[in-house]
């Protein structure tokens, strides 16, 4: 019996720390843990789409500041005069509460072009525009819509889907930009 407690006080005296390999290795990990972590906290999921004849293009979320995003839109192109489809879902990740009285706004509107900074309003001069208000269950709610549209004009426009009022530090939306010749 000593003589196994002899050894096994010979082999901790004879340990080392390993290289730092490993401990570069923890420190990365936490890196990348700690810059995935925003994803994580997001409240709200978007799934936008423009599909025109030849063209489907699919937007997913972002947030607000900056106004325009973090991410550069993506661009559908279409025809004047064609049939567009217009289609979003809006979904709640938030595990805890209920959001409520959530405004969903959405809108197609000429902006001056592809990737403008600026977000207009939704005014007479929309193609599409509407919006809900509404309470966001725990991790199940969700709202959708689906508009068959037509651009009578060439141009570049915004097909824009956000939230407005929802109890966070900042809004989420999802954006994308139409291209109409």
């Amino acid at each position: 019996m000593v003589r196994r407690l002899l050894n096994w006080k010979a082999r901790v005296s004879n340990w080392t720390r390993p290289a730092g390999g490993a401990a570069k290795g923890l420190f990365a990990l936490l890196v990348v843990a700690m810059l995935a972590s925003p994803a994580w906290a997001e409240h709200f999921d978007f799934d936008v789409t423009v599909t025109s004849a030849k063209d489907k293009t699919r937007s997913s979320a972002d947030t607000y500041p900056p106004p325009q995003g973090r991410n550069p839109r993506p661009v559908c192109h279409a025809k004047v005069g064609e049939r567009l489809v217009f289609q979003f879902f809006m979904s709640s990740n938030f595990p805890h509460d209920a959001i409520k009285g959530v405004t969903v706004r959405y809108f197609i509107v000429p902006i001056p072009k592809v990737g403008s900074p600026d977000v207009p309003n939704s005014g007479d001069d929309a193609l599409v525009s509407g919006h809900f208000i509404m309470d966001f269950k725990p991790d199940t709610g969700k709202v959708g819509l689906r508009q068959v549209f037509h651009a009578a004009k060439p141009g570049v426009y915004l097909v824009r889907v956000q939230s407005e009022n929802s109890d966070s530090d900042h809004e989420h939306f999802s954006a994308l930009d139409l291209v109409v010749e």
